[in-house]
């Protein structure tokens, strides 16, 4: 009998010498034929398979570590990973946050940069508002704050009607509207002037203000001041330089003048006053003159006012009057633009003016005229004539109705 065992052959029967014969392939332990091998045969075949045994857990434990080994070595390669990946996020947070603190910091700098603009551009309005106020100030002359505490140049009066004031009489034109005022000058008969605005006394009587003319005041020899501005405020400006003339101690009751550019020189000298305001010292010119205006009031009841005719116009008028032989209350009739029964259609056009549009009709007791004032279809007045002269008139009130 035979025996395999890891590919080795235990020859345990023995028919010829040496010539071994497989008798058996079966398991031979716990069987029959175990109780007939030898101690020693039984020994070698408990000891192979005790040797098949170790081979295999030899092969199971090294298959074990080598797949701790990978476990191990895929585990690390893992936290390699994990790790990376750890980093790779924190990374990716850490642009993110830089990123926002880019874009916050940026933004913060545009809006400041905004502000700094906005504020800017404030300062920059208020500054040409203040500037545009001062200009407007000095060239009108009109008190807006700008210098309280002084005085500012008289300014003539607010116009606030048309037309003239034709004198009929020698009259006495007076500095304010009453009859007791100081008169500043006279008007003689047919003297024509401007008309700025009209008021009542305290009697009733109607006056009204006109322009009378100017007068030039002049001065000479070199003068120092105070100018409430620097030299270039006023060549940047192209205006006439304000001057209080006398010390800067009496510079409240000082009436201020206008000197122009050329004629002034700054001393250099810096002086403010309590509210705060710098005046600067100045020296002006050796011949200085001014142009004011001179108004006055002239009562109603001494001529003739005609608020729809300028100067030429009722010049023209006398002209044209003084060729006629009219009645003397025909004529002023005229100049004062009424119309009487009986007036001719010459006296109608000098004092009401020519017609927009005229209707005729003949009949057999003669010719009837229809004078339109004003444009259709909302005329202001009509005059009817019959044969060539006034029979009546009427006024159409609120033409536009």
């Amino acid at each position: 009998m035979i025996y395999l065992c890891e590919n080795r052959v235990l020859n345990f029967i023995e028919e010829p010498s040496n010539n071994p014969v497989l008798v058996s392939i079966q398991p031979v332990l716990d069987t029959p034929v175990e109780k007939r091998l030898s101690p020693d045969d039984r020994i070698r075949v408990w000891a192979c398979i005790e040797r098949k045994v170790w081979e295999e857990q030899s092969r199971v434990v090294e298959s074990k570590t080598l797949l701790i080994r990978e476990r191990t070595q895929l585990e690390r390669e893992i936290q390699k990973i994990a790790a990376e990946k750890e980093r790779i996020l924190v990374e990716t947070e850490e642009r993110k946050r830089a990123e926002a603190e880019k874009q916050r910091r940026l933004e913060l700098e545009r809006r400041r940069a905004e502000q700094e603009k906005q504020k800017k551009l404030a300062e920059d309005a208020r500054k040409v508002f203040e500037e545009d106020q001062k200009i407007k100030f000095y060239k009108s002359g009109e008190k807006e704050g700008l210098l309280p505490p002084l005085p500012s140049p008289p300014l003539p009066p607010k116009v606030t009607e048309s037309g003239i004031f034709l004198v009929m009489r020698e009259a006495n034109i007076h500095e304010e509207a009453k009859e007791k005022s100081k008169v500043i000058s006279k008007g003689d008969k047919y003297d024509l002037f401007d008309v700025i605005q009209s008021k009542k006394d305290e009697l009733g009587n109607f006056w009204h203000q006109v322009r009378v003319g100017e007068r030039v005041i002049s001065d000479t020899g070199k003068k120092y001041g105070w100018s409430p501005e620097e030299r270039s405020f006023w060549v940047k400006n192209k205006l006439l330089v304000w001057v209080y003339p006398g010390d800067f101690a009496n510079l409240a009751d000082a009436k201020p003048i206008k000197v122009k550019v050329d004629d002034v020189q700054f001393t250099g000298r810096i002086a403010s006053t309590p509210q705060k305001m710098t005046f600067y010292e100045v020296a002006y010119g050796a011949n200085y003159t001014m142009r004011e205006e001179i108004f006055g009031w002239v009562a109603e009841s001494e001529g003739i006012r005609r608020t729809t005719k300028n100067k030429e116009e009722m010049r023209n008028l006398l002209k044209d009057l003084s060729k006629t032989l009219w009645p003397i209350r025909v004529q002023e009739d005229v100049l004062r633009g009424y119309i009487r029964q009986g007036f001719t259609r010459e006296q109608v056009v000098l004092s009401w003016g020519k017609p927009d549009h005229v209707n005729t009709t003949r009949t057999l007791v003669g010719v009837h005229e229809q004078w339109v004032y004003g444009e259709p279809p909302f005329p202001k007045s009509y005059v009817y004539f019959e044969n060539g002269l006034v029979k009546t008139w009427e006024f159409i009130k609120n033409p536009g109705r």
